[in-house]
């Protein structure tokens, strides 16, 4: 019965080997085996006969060394050893491969023409849908999967209906190949008799076996088997938990990046808005308004379209995507730097602008895994209301318009750094978007071989300048801890307040404002004075007057502190 399952799912070629437990090496049961094979030559498989106290022990090493694709098992149960169970549970529990045992039944695999797979839903659903799928076809069977459950009412089933039609879009594989049935009943194994119906093969989870061990009788003589799914660090398990992308979704989302990355009037309206609105939110110093036009800024678009060029080799999309981000990122430049032309702002940039001028390796990080939760969303219809979520942690819109700030009001080393984290941030999303699609599955097997090449030789140019870039981004990090987060303790007052105060203390000699600033968190405006004499109190009430009457609010609290004794020493003098 073993032989014919392993038959039933070896692929082509593949090699196989035959572990047979003996009992004082009689060779009856390799012989068994190889009786059953009926294969003789070099072709023939591997026959290993096994005498260990501890059967369970001895198939997990030999698996260990072999590194198999999948073990397949028949149903024991022999006497523990030591504590240790030496039964079909455990040897699937701790199998460090794919697992497919059959529990009981009669029904070998040639005699299978009907197959019920019944999703729970767990880990193990992907791995058994696959093996399912793999017996559908070899086998000729007709396969339904069937779902239990639990919930009452008017929508009673429809959330076994969606997982089951959600685990074959994400198999790709086509729904009309299967049957689906859901049965609504709270209790498992009750809801599997039901769905039963006279099949020839019952699959299941191996995390749902306790709900099939009880219904030997109710299941006759088909044949009950569980699957277990590759352990989660294997590399051959990623099929589980990263899926790859539905042919449909794949067409789905090529027309949509190059529909989003098309530099038209849409991209152009939408970006036009967002820059004013994040120039406009970086100048008041509004975090809130910042992210709104983060949620706006349709500049990601093009270049995760980018990352699928590259990953596809699609030169075409590469040139309408690469035209879109140069393009999109001079009309951010240019409406920044006209807003910051004639908007007045403080003695200095706010907090906002000067927050987008010192990046580091935690911003190329955040970069990094964003792109590549973006991509994977996009890719996933299901999930793709996270998108909103990664707009906001992967800033592009705010530091170019940083950069135009900065460059209308002359701190040529705040652009800098905010141009740099605009430019660590698309490679960034670049490199992580194209890796992305690869791990879906995405390739370029259908390009010519030259453009192949070349994209290949971009993506690694760009790998190569991502680690260039975390060297001094790191040291900028080590810098930053070293002097302390750059956040101002104070913000400044506008220029007409300023020009105000001072046209007043310029009228007594000897008396000079050493600080005038609108402390951080706080409805409030600090006036420091020194003078060589002492000054009366009625000094604090003109100086609060101005504040007030230059600012508009009458109850606006103004603290003014007088230092006397006032000296000076200008950097240089004797």
């Amino acid at each position: 019965m073993v032989v014919g399952w392993v038959r039933a799912l070896a692929e082509k070629d593949e090699e196989t080997t035959f572990l047979c437990l003996e009992t004082g090496f009689d060779g009856r049961t390799a012989e068994a085996v190889r009786v059953a094979l009926g294969e003789q030559g070099e072709r023939a498989p591997t026959v290993t006969a096994l005498d260990d106290p501890m059967p369970v022990t001895a198939v997990l090493n030999q698996v260990r060394k072999k590194v198999p694709r999948l073990l397949v098992t028949g149903p024991f149960e022999l006497p523990p050893v030591n504590d240790n169970e030496q039964t079909t549970d455990a040897l699937v529990q701790a199998s460090p491969c794919q697992a497919f045992a059959p529990l009981y039944g009669e029904k070998a695999a040639s005699e299978v023409k009907r197959i019920l797979f019944v999703v729970t839903p767990e880990a193990h659903d992907r791995s058994a849908l696959r093996l399912v799928d793999t017996l559908r076809q070899r086998l000729h069977a007709h396969v339904t999967i069937g779902a239990v459950e639990d919930e009452t009412g008017a929508k009673a089933g429809r959330a076994g209906a969606n997982w089951i039609r959600t685990m074959l879009h994400d198999a790709t594989l086509d729904q009309e190949l299967f049957e689906s049935k859901v049965v609504v009943d709270r209790l498992k194994h009750r809801g599997i008799v039901e769905l039963f119906d006279g099949h020839d093969l019952v699959v299941i989870g191996a995390s749902a076996a306790s709900h099939v061990r009880p219904l030997k009788q109710s299941l006759r003589d088909a044949t009950v088997a569980i699957v277990k799914r590759d352990p989660p660090l294997r590399l051959r398990a990623m099929a589980d938990w990263v899926p790859r992308i539905n042919p449909a979704d794949h067409a789905d989302l090529r027309v949509s990046l190059r529909l989003g990355s098309s530099w038209g009037p849409d991209f152009v309206v939408m970006l036009g808005l967002a820059s004013a609105i994040a120039s406009l939110g970086l100048l008041q110093n509004s975090p809130a308004v910042v992210i709104g036009s983060m949620l706006l800024a349709p500049l990601m678009t093009p270049m995760i379209g980018l990352g699928l060029a590259l990953g596809q080799a699609d030169r075409q999309l590469a040139r309408q995507c690469g035209k879109s981000i140069v393009l999109g990122f001079l009309l951010t430049l240019a409406v920044s730097y006209l807003i910051g032309l004639i908007t007045p702002a403080g003695e200095t940039l706010s907090e906002e602008v000067l927050a987008r001028g010192g990046p580091n390796v935690l911003d190329l990080l955040i970069a990094v895994f964003a792109a590549a939760a973006a991509t994977f969303a996009m890719a996933r219809p299901n999930i793709a209301g996270a998108i909103a979520g990664v707009a906001i942690a992967t800033a592009l819109v705010p530091p170019v318009c940083s950069v135009g700030i900065s460059l209308a009001h002359g701190a040529a080393l705040n652009a800098f750094g905010a141009a740099a984290l605009f430019f660590t941030n698309l490679v960034a999303i670049i490199v992580m978007s194209s890796f992305t699609f690869s791990v879906l599955g995405i390739t370029a097997a259908r390009a010519l071989p030259r453009r192949r090449r070349t994209a290949q030789v971009v993506r690694v140019t760009l790998v190569v300048l991502l680690l260039v870039l975390a060297g001094p981004l790191s040291t900028a990090l080590l810098a930053q801890l070293e002097e302390g987060k750059n956040v101002p303790a104070a913000h400044p007052v506008t220029r007409a307040v300023y020009r105000a105060l001072f046209a007043r203390v310029a009228q007594d000699e000897g008396v000079e404002i050493m600080l005038v600033a609108r402390p951080r968190g706080q409805n409030k405006v600090l006036i420091h004075i020194a003078s060589h004499d002492s000054l009366p109190r009625s000094y604090a009430k003109d100086l609060t007057k101005i504040v007030r009457d230059k600012m508009d609010d009458p109850e606006l609290t103004v603290s003014v502190v007088a230092v006397r004794g006032w000296w000076r020493s200008d950097s240089g003098s004797q």
